[in-house]
């Protein structure tokens, strides 16, 4: 009995064996997981959305010259800008302020337009334009600037100026006036040489086919001309007229200038238009010219002692520029309160308005720049503006701004066209002034 159980014992612990025997070569529980670096962890990378651009249309009111210029800055933007694309549209000078309005009230103006400095606070006052960041513009002279406040916020960002200036025939300078005539003209002066061309008139009128003699040409349809010819006339800034009233005319220095022009009306070149201006002063017979800055420069080039075209020797006269203000004739950037766009429009302007932009149109177009410091860095710049850190031009803003200027000026080149072409007289330009002014 013995012997069968220890039998039973062995056959027990046989079976056992054989049973867990294959746990033999399994881990213990205690052992430590193996360690990953981070390296050699593969994450799998979501594929990234394309970023998507920004579109920007812009509308320009500029000629064809201007446009192509503006056209090759914008093929240099858009190439270092992928990420923005710009539509850039041009509309002739002539239509765009009725085109802008136009857009405006129907929503679908540009992201960005070209505006002159004075249409801008119309627009703003009428929520169709976006305020720009005024640290911007600490660069900028105020006859800029000043013209782009309303509400305490600024609307636009100048882009360039072209005020007008005075060029003369030296020749007919001096055959009428004496060697010793220099510019600025002084009231006598200026009498002097419209009975002198009066005179001179009458000589050629006896030669066959003769051409007439002009001692001033200039655009009997832009106001702004005529400002800029009483501001040399009278050395007085012009934009005060307004403040003055009904006394702005009678008894003054510029009721005398508006008289002489009346006066000797036969032998004043009114144009529609400034080119006409410098067609006159071409031809030769024409003693004094108004026209803007840039163009002056280049027909000067071509009418100095080694000019191409030297018929005649040929001066630029901007001695009003000595007063407190006159018209800079300038233009701006503004950003549509429509537009979805408004950081990258504020990118593209500040490009295009930026020192190399300006720099570039002075040299292709020679529009004057808008920024301060470039006249201190430039001689050319600071010999033409020697008093731009004192009280002159262009350091001070304007004295008629706001939402009403360009309704103003309208009503004032009315008057100043039909004064022009024969339609208005002295007496009745002062009449229709009185009733303007005392409302």
């Amino acid at each position: 009995m013995a012997r069968w159980r220890l039998a039973l014992v062995f056959l027990v612990l046989g079976t056992m064996v054989v049973l867990l025997s294959p746990w033999a070569d399994a881990p213990s529980p205690s052992s430590v997981p193996a360690v990953v670096q981070p390296s050699e962890v593969k994450v799998v990378q979501e594929p990234e959305e394309a970023k998507e651009a920004s579109k920007l249309t812009i509308e320009v009111a500029l000629e064809e010259q201007e446009f192509r210029a503006l056209t090759n800055l914008n093929d240099d933007f858009t190439f270092r800008h992928p990420d923005i694309e710009v539509e850039l549209r041009r509309i002739p000078p002539e239509r765009a302020y009725e085109a802008y309005w136009r857009s405006s009230e129907l929503e679908e103006a540009a992201d960005v337009m070209l505006f002159l400095n004075e249409w801008v606070a119309e627009f703003a006052s009428s929520g169709y334009l976006l305020p720009v960041d005024a640290k911007a513009l600490g660069e900028q002279f105020e006859a800029l600037s000043g013209s782009l406040r309303w509400n305490e916020y600024l609307w636009g960002v100048p882009r360039d100026m072209d005020p007008y200036v005075l060029v003369w025939n030296l020749d007919l300078l001096h055959a009428w006036l004496g060697a010793e005539a220099d510019f600025p003209l002084s009231e006598e002066q200026w009498a002097a040489a419209a009975e002198a061309s009066a005179a001179a008139g009458q000589r050629e009128e006896e030669q066959e086919n003769a051409a007439y003699a002009y001692w001033l040409a200039i655009d009997g349809e832009d106001p702004l001309a005529l400002l800029a010819w009483l501001e040399s006339y009278a050395q007085l800034r012009s934009d005060e007229l307004w403040e003055q009233g009904a006394g702005a005319w009678t008894g003054t220095v510029r009721g005398e200038a508006m008289g002489l022009l009346e006066e000797r009306r036969e032998n004043v070149r009114f144009g529609r238009d400034f080119r006409e201006s410098i067609a006159a002063l071409r031809d030769g017979n024409t003693l004094a010219a108004v026209m803007p800055y840039s163009e002056a420069k280049e027909f000067v080039a071509r009418h100095d002692s080694n000019g191409a075209d030297g018929k005649f020797r040929a001066a630029i006269d901007h001695h009003f520029w000595n007063l407190p203000y006159v018209w800079p004739r300038g233009s701006s950037f503004v950003i549509s309160s429509r537009t979805e766009a408004e950081a990258a429009a504020n990118v593209w302007i500040a490009d295009m308005t930026g020192e190399q932009s300006q720099m570039l149109r002075m040299e292709e177009l020679d529009k004057l720049p808008v920024i301060r410091s470039l006249y201190d860095a430039d001689r050319r710049l600071s010999d033409l503006l020697p008093g731009r850190k004192g009280q002159a031009f262009p350091n001070k803003a304007p004295l008629l701004y706001g939402p009403e200027t360009v309704e103003t000026l309208e009503r004032f080149g009315d008057l100043w066209s039909r004064f022009s072409g024969g339609e208005l007289s002295l007496e009745g330009w002062l009449e229709e002034w009185r009733r303007e002014t005392e409302g």
